[in-house]
């Protein structure tokens, strides 16, 4: 989905999870070894184990969390309210998750010692060191991924503002049409059939994508959802008529092409435009 709130689509490509569940373990382990912060090091090395060892397992959780979260991230993607602050949201909620399981370990890790952490102590602490080193390598992801869709987009020819230019899951364009030459758009499951003019013959082309993906972008060159699974233009629509059981279909002035199903949801939006 794009909209002027969302945020770009190089967020929620797979290779920017996988950056996202390797780099940040990384960074927090070498963090804790080369730099080892006292108060977060004196923290760690209670428990009848090496400080070293307790990294090393904090760091597993870390992974395992990550890669639980960007998985879910990236197979939701379609179905979220992908806004910046959402996504902010998301990022502190993977912090905060992996405090309360790195609180439990090292409550675990505690019971019998001398020093012995009860959970309720050792979860703000959690918190509190686990967020000021992952803070960082947050904002050097993020930021890096916001400079990289920038370029993207930068490197995309200007083109003629009447162009369609249809992308993929992972934002490679596919396709351009003419507004004027797109006929309809129609959803298959992963998938888009886009229906178009090509001189004075009609071609099919299957894009893997969704509806939601197209929904902002596709009214702002007068194309018109009519149905859950379809898009029309208005340009080419003949007529609206009613068949014998009530249903609504759209005629188009190509020769060949099926009647579009209009629902009643539509039927008024599509109709002022005819």
């Amino acid at each position: 989905m794009q909209n002027n709130r969302s945020i770009p689509q190089a967020f929620f490509k797979l290779s920017t999870q996988v950056v996202h569940f390797l780099g940040l373990p990384l960074f927090f382990l070498l963090f804790l070894l080369v730099y080892k912060p006292e108060g977060i090091i004196k923290f760690l090395s209670e428990g009848n184990v090496y400080m070293e060892f307790n990294v090393t397992i904090l760091t597993t959780i870390l992974l395992l969390v990550l890669v639980g979260t960007r998985l879910a991230f990236y197979f939701l993607r379609n179905k979220l309210n992908l806004t910046p602050f959402f996504y902010a949201g998301w990022c502190v909620g993977e912090i905060f998750l992996f405090a309360c399981f790195g609180a439990m370990y090292m409550t675990l890790i505690t019971i019998g010692q001398t020093v012995q952490y009860s959970y309720f102590y050792a979860l703000p602490r959690s918190l509190i060191d686990f967020f000021g080193i992952l803070i960082l390598p947050y904002l050097l992801i993020e930021m890096g991924t916001m400079i990289y869709a920038h370029s993207r987009e930068a490197e995309e020819p200007a083109g003629d503002d009447n162009l369609i230019r249809f992308k993929d899951s992972s934002q490679k364009l596919k396709l351009a049409v003419a507004a004027s030459s797109l006929l309809y758009v129609e959803a298959n499951e992963n998938y888009v059939n886009i229906v178009y003019l090509d001189g004075s013959s009609v071609k099919k082309y299957q894009l893997r994508s969704s509806m939601k993906r197209l929904e902002d972008m596709l009214p702002k060159q007068g194309i018109q959802r009519c149905q859950r699974a379809f898009f029309v233009n208005p340009s080419h629509v003949t007529v609206l008529r009613k068949d014998a059981s009530g249903f609504v279909f759209a005629d188009l002035d190509t020769p060949g092409c099926p009647p579009i199903p209009v629902s009643k949801t539509y039927y008024d939006s599509l109709a002022a435009l005819l």
